[in-house]
């Protein structure tokens, strides 16, 4: 019996655990890539969506009345982040005569880091954009 039981081809307890422990390691080595991509991903869309937000905030105010574009503040949720989009009107010299235009104005509408900029000009009470 004792013969039989040394000559029986198979796997001991303690090497069918290592070949474990070395498949995990293989396959946290593996995902690591894979996980990295899907959080680049998700960093991309955010982008996305503010860059989205901050045109539709420039749309907004280059579709009021020129006498009404004025600085302010919006909050937006993006993907239960709350981020807050700030937009600056300044004169601006069209001319070159160090004298700011009446009629003209640098609007720069930005959020986290990112931002959009144009020139509007009073057209008889319509804005156009430069």
């Amino acid at each position: 019996m004792a013969n039989l039981l040394k000559t029986c081809k198979g796997f001991t307890l303690v090497e069918a655990l290592l070949s474990v422990a070395i498949l995990g390691l293989i396959a946290a080595g593996i995902s690591a890539p894979y996980i990295s991509g899907l959080r680049s991903l998700e960093i991309q869309a955010d982008r996305m969506l503010l860059d989205s937000h901050l045109r539709g905030q420039m749309e907004k105010l280059i579709g009021l009345p020129f006498n009404r574009i004025i600085p302010g503040t919006e909050s937006v949720t993006v993907r239960g982040n709350d981020y807050t989009i700030e937009w600056s009107v300044t004169p601006v010299d069209l001319n070159g005569d160090s004298n700011p235009e009446p009629s003209a104005r640098k609007i720069t509408v930005s959020v986290f880091g990112r931002s959009l900029t144009t020139i509007v000009v009073d057209h008889e009470g319509k804005v156009g954009k430069i």
